[in-house]
């Protein structure tokens, strides 16, 4: 009987760390170990001292607590599964906007279609370099700025083209009195969904949505002028073939 208490009494304790930090799977799991315990406990329980009925209340009370808080986490992983579809939804909209995004960890999927940087402060800019490093920390490449406008090419030091990969941009002050900023400009072309989170294709690297600094107009430009040349190119294939030529 005593050996069926210490267990309990582990599991019990078990089972409140559960609450907090274990995933369904494991909280059911528990739950069943637990219902499975405690009628161990009453199958073998002393007929002639039998278990106290304060100590069997405090058991189902613990019981309860587990199954309780299972319920709460497949409500919580239902909760968190729509709120993810919604935020995935939601970064849709971003797609052909002229956007601003802090310059820092991304991903180069294309070398060769790196966006530029845009160096901005409110005074005087002196000494300034945009700071390219690997996914190891390592600097591969500097380049100097003044301000304004700043493009890098997608080769490191040495001149050669980088390897499509994760790098760090950041952007050094220099001797510059005032904070140097720096954003990438460039319009989002897609939004890329995977198991580590979403994230926002502007040209040939992708970027988090949690770095978006500014959002522009769409391009209604482009469409019109998309619009344009289709209908025209409709229109020829018609009188070409005499669909659309009078009689």
């Amino acid at each position: 009987m005593s050996a069926i208490d210490s267990v309990s009494s582990t599991n019990s304790t078990s089972s409140s760390g559960a609450t907090s930090g274990t995933d369904i799977t494991q909280l059911s799991g528990t739950k069943d170990e637990f219902l499975k315990l405690f009628m161990a406990q009453l199958q073998n329980q002393d007929p002639l001292s039998p278990k106290d009925g304060s100590d069997m209340v405090a058991q189902l009370a613990q019981f309860s607590s587990v199954e309780q808080a299972q319920q709460t986490n497949q409500q919580l992983a239902a909760l968190t599964a729509t709120e993810s579809s919604t935020a995935n939804a939601s970064l849709s909209s971003l797609v052909g906007r002229q956007c601003s995004a802090t310059v820092g960890d991304v991903n180069v999927e294309d070398p060769s279609k790196i966006p530029p940087i845009n160096v901005s402060s409110s005074s005087p800019i002196n000494g300034a370099s945009i700071v390219i490093k690997d996914s190891t920390g390592k600097e591969i490449r500097r380049i100097p700025t003044t301000g304004g406008t700043v493009q890098w090419d997608g080769r490191d030091a040495s001149g050669a083209l980088v390897q499509p990969g994760a790098y760090n941009v950041s952007v050094d002050g220099g001797t510059s009195t005032n904070t140097v900023n720096a954003v990438w400009q460039d319009r989002i072309s897609s939004v890329e969904l995977g198991s580590t989170g979403s994230r926002l294709k502007m040209d040939g690297i992708t970027i988090s949505p949690s770095s978006i600094t500014s959002i522009g107009a769409g391009n209604t430009t482009d469409a019109i002028t998309s619009a344009i040349n289709a209908s025209a190119a409709g229109d020829a294939a018609n009188t070409s073939t005499g669909t659309g030529a009078n009689p």
